[in-house]
């Protein structure tokens, strides 16, 4: 999940001591200066968003930004620039106008500097035309560059709206308009028209989607969001957002709130799956292609909404590059809670909570990249796919090993619940900034709370990236976890030039069990019709085209080294009430 910004409210309490009517009367003070009256607020930043159609077809959204001017003349205007993997996204503006000021260019193109009267008045208009000229596909990956397809759109917010630089904590507001009563909209952003109010980090932080199929539903505060045809229902989508909302709320002690989920199609393509999700500050957006099922989503739904507290809440992420120094607590503990989770509501069976970690241990043991530093993870979170997975895979094993050692420490008095619990409690009270981000946060509340010191275990598995084993008891009696050897998974072809070749087999290894049973470079991957990515013990069945015909290949995608590898083993000959016994255990419950 790409980090969202994370903004600190902080609110002051004023407290007097009142007097009884026998205190003596106060001496008057000798030359004291009135106090100064408090500054003004400053006047909301207004944002307002339009659809601009061609011929009836949706071809840009129009952007406007009207604004004061900073007090020394010159405004800073930062333009949508990064967000996940999606680069220059200024590049994507048109019809750049700006009324009461001029503008020039700066050296950072992302920024224009508008000169005007101190605190003058001015409005900023502009258009963003989509980062893409076809829907996306399930090949495409999570999508971060703006989607405006001729019906409908999908946005997130650091993509579409530019803001006065160093202040994302003025006050906001938005607005939707101009579009026709059957096109329909949703965003987070409707919130700041509720109770609380918005300032221009929200903008940033938001996510806006639409169109005349936009379905939209409400159960209390909470709203769902639909754009596609899936191969579930648009109900049964509704139902089970709303059964991990509930479950985690109730795990939080958390009420009703407003809070957005969105839903956009990727075009299904045979062969290939994706789903993606990120979260938002009171929202998540995910997409995912169409032949999705509803149980793929069970757990990208636990994962995003869980990011509604970590870490935003539990310390937040540090900024620039430093970010990915704490993703193995941001993203690695979301792991081991969203499984956790998921398994305390009913929403996975035993079955399903073993199997969800037992391919997070194949990643992690497979993983090209397993002992790598931390550092490595800094450098190119955003740049190598293998390297963003990393943290999501270190950290549920971290988390599983801490527990164990904190339940041993409090003779069961405590557990990772806890931790978390008390380290919401102590940045909501702190005034200040506990540390960079909740990873730094987390040691010494876990120490607090009766855990061991964690200093060697973060230096050896987080900064050097030694392999992580699992005790064989870490989960107690009802599962085992088992060691074993594997061979490497490998296809046998060059993954990203096949891809790049419209999915014409390159660079295919001579040798490979691929190319012995038969594979060719130059043949077409038409589907995969079975197959696991990163297990080479299930068979791969690849439909290709040779020249004018179609031919099934069959091989085991087994490579020449051997890896070693953890499995959990689920208890055998359970009885019904040892299994419920088992997910309560299981799920902390």
């Amino acid at each position: 999940m790409p980090r969202p910004r994370s903004l600190a409210r902080l609110s002051f309490l004023a407290l007097a001591a009142a007097c009884t009517a026998s205190c003596p009367a106060p001496a008057p003070a000798p030359d004291r200066q009135p106090a100064a009256a408090p500054a003004p607020a400053p006047e909301p930043v207004a944002y307002a968003l339009s659809p601009v159609f061609e011929q009836d077809a949706l071809v840009a959204l129009q952007v406007e930004v009207r604004l004061r001017g900073d007090a020394d003349g010159l405004t800073r205007l930062k333009l949508p620039d990064h967000w996940g993997t999606a680069r220059e996204l200024w590049t994507l503006l048109r019809d750049f106008t700006v009324e009461g000021a001029t503008v020039a260019d700066d050296a950072d193109p992302s920024i224009r500097r508008l000169t005007a009267a101190p605190d003058a008045p001015l409005v900023v208009r502009y258009r963003v035309v989509s980062g893409f000229d076809r829907d996306p596909t399930a090949e495409d990956g999570q999508p971060f560059l703006p989607i405006i397809r001729p019906t409908w759109f999908d946005v997130f917010g650091e993509a579409l709206f530019a803001y006065p630089e160093g202040r994302e904590d003025d006050p906001a507001t938005f607005t939707w308009r101009d579009a026709p009563p059957a096109f329909r909209f949703a965003s987070d952003l409707e919130h700041l028209a509720g109770a609380r109010p918005g300032v221009v980090g929200d903008v940033l932080e938001s996510i806006v989607i639409g169109g005349p199929d936009l379905d939209t539903r409400a159960h209390g505060q909470v709203r769902v969001a639909i754009l596609g045809d899936y191969d579930f229902g648009h109900d049964a989508f509704f139902d089970l957002s709303l059964a991990v909302i509930a479950a985690q709320r109730e795990f939080w002690g958390d009420e009703d709130a407003p809070f957005l989920i969105t839903l956009a199609p990727q075009k299904k393509i045979d062969g290939s799956m994706t789903y993606g999700g990120t979260g938002r500050s009171d929202a998540f957006t995910l997409t995912v292609a169409e032949n999705a099922s509803i149980a793929d989503l069970r757990h990208l739904l636990a994962h995003e909404y869980f990011h509604t507290w970590n870490a935003r809440q539990l310390g937040g992420q540090a900024d620039g590059p430093a970010e990915g120094a704490g993703k193995w607590f941001a993203e690695g503990f979301t792991e081991f809670f969203t499984w956790r989770l998921l398994l305390r509501a009913g929403l996975y069976s035993l079955e399903d909570f073993v199997t969800a970690w037992n391919g997070a241990l194949l990643e992690y043991w497979t993983s090209p990249v397993r002992d790598e530093p931390n550092a490595r993870i800094v450098a190119d979170y955003w740049n190598d796919h293998a390297v963003s997975r990393l943290p999501y895979r270190r950290g549920p094993l971290l988390a599983a090993i801490w527990e164990q050692r904190l339940r041993q420490a409090t003779a069961g008095a405590r557990d990772l619940d806890d931790v978390l619990k008390a380290m919401r409690a102590k940045v909501k009270a702190s005034p200040v900034k506990l540390a960079p981000d909740a990873a730094g946060v987390f040691p010494p509340v876990y120490r607090e709370l009766g855990g061991p010191d964690l200093a060697a275990d973060l230096a050896r598995f987080v900064d050097q990236g030694v392999a992580i084993e699992l005790p064989a008891d870490v989960f107690g009696p009802c599962v085992r976890v088992v060691d074993s050897v594997r061979r490497e998974f490998e296809r046998g072809w060059d993954v990203d030039a096949t891809a790049a070749a419209g999915r014409v087999v390159t660079g295919l290894r001579e040798g490979s069990a691929a190319w012995r049973a038969g594979l060719r470079d130059g043949m077409a991957i038409v589907e995969r019709e079975a197959g696991v990515l990163g297990d080479s013990t299930v068979p791969y069945v690849l439909r290709v085209r040779d020249g004018e015909r179609e031919r099934v290949i069959r091989f085991k995608p087994e490579g020449e080294r051997e890896l070693p590898l953890q499995q959990l083993e689920l208890a055998p000959d359970l009885t019904p009430e040892r299994r419920a016994a088992c997910a309560r255990e299981l799920s902390g419950a």
